[in-house]
């Protein structure tokens, strides 16, 4: 560690846990946010892909809260982050707290995303977000923004902090927000195999727009990082990991999606550019995450 890091920091030993809560968090609040697009603005055709985004968004929250949880020393104890436990079941909620502004907004997104999975799953899209429903359109709004929120979320929590690295640079929210759309996107692509090639094409044209934006949040976080955090990365073999999501993460799904020839065919070239989404949107949690901590985590 550079001499010129605070001597009083204490390293927080995030493992892989928050590792795979922090790519499945940004995995499912894209996914609601793309499905919500295509409701909000898509036509009927999208729909196939709007409900498999509905019936995913809500089982891989749980996967989040299941991450999150293993995580803790004490995992029974999670409740304690939701309801008082002096005055059960009285929620809690502390503005001035991340965690607990983290746990409200998990459970706001998990009540959106419940109701949009009953919807998938029972009525097929037919009810709660027919076409036409104004309803349905306000759900989608909400969960929109709150998929957005909890895609951004995971990097104000890092940028809070006074850890080195995490605190440096303001663009880790930014990084993680277009990140978790991208890889939502990405994941819908992939899940969605029976959507028309319409659809799959609007999904690309969007991803390739949040690839743009995170390539350009990655080199502003990089840039801005200052000279104690630029040590930290750029002279540890974290370095590595953000290379990877560079070259294999952004630029090859780029280019995937501007040659679509490569592959012989648009869908193979979506699912390839997707898959390479993913592995880029999880390597760069790892990078972020091992910076401070070390590159074994």
């Amino acid at each position: 560690m550079p001499t010129d890091f605070d001597p009083n920091f204490q390293v927080p030993h995030w493992g892989w846990w928050i590792v795979l809560y922090f790519f499945a968090g940004g995995l499912t609040g894209g996914i609601y946010f793309a499905a919500a697009w295509l409701d909000l603005f898509g036509e009927r055709a999208d729909r196939v892909a709007m409900r498999v985004g509905h019936l995913v968004a809500l089982p891989l929250l749980l996967v989040c809260a299941v991450f999150l949880t293993a995580d803790l020393g004490q995992p029974l104890r999670f409740w304690h982050m939701i309801f008082q436990s002096e005055n059960f079941p009285g929620p809690i909620f502390k503005v001035y707290s991340p965690m607990s502004f983290g746990s409200a907004l998990l459970a706001a997104f998990g009540l959106v995303a419940f109701l949009s999975f009953v919807d998938a799953l029972f009525g097929r899209g037919r009810w709660v977000h027919a076409p036409g429903n104004v309803i349905g359109k306000i759900l989608s709004v909400i969960g929109a923004i709150a998929g957005l929120a909890l895609a951004s979320y995971t990097g104000v929590l890092l940028n809070v902090g006074n850890e080195p690295v995490w605190g440096n640079s303001p663009w880790i929210s930014a990084l993680f927000l277009f990140s978790g759309v991208s890889t939502g996107i990405a994941a819908l692509m992939l899940l969605a195999r029976s959507a028309p090639q319409t659809t799959v094409e609007k999904l690309s044209e969007a991803d390739n727009y949040m690839m743009l934006f995170e390539l350009i949040s990655l080199v502003v976080f990089l840039v801005t990082l200052g000279a104690v955090g630029a040590r930290f990365i750029f002279g540890s073999p974290s370095l590595i990991l953000f290379a990877v999501v560079i070259v294999l993460g952004l630029l090859a799904p780029l280019l995937l999606h501007w040659r679509r020839g490569i592959f012989g065919s648009q869908r193979t070239a979506s699912i390839a550019s997707a898959l390479l989404v993913l592995v880029g949107g999880f390597v760069l949690r790892w990078a972020v995450l091992a910076g401070p901590q070390g590159i074994g985590l």
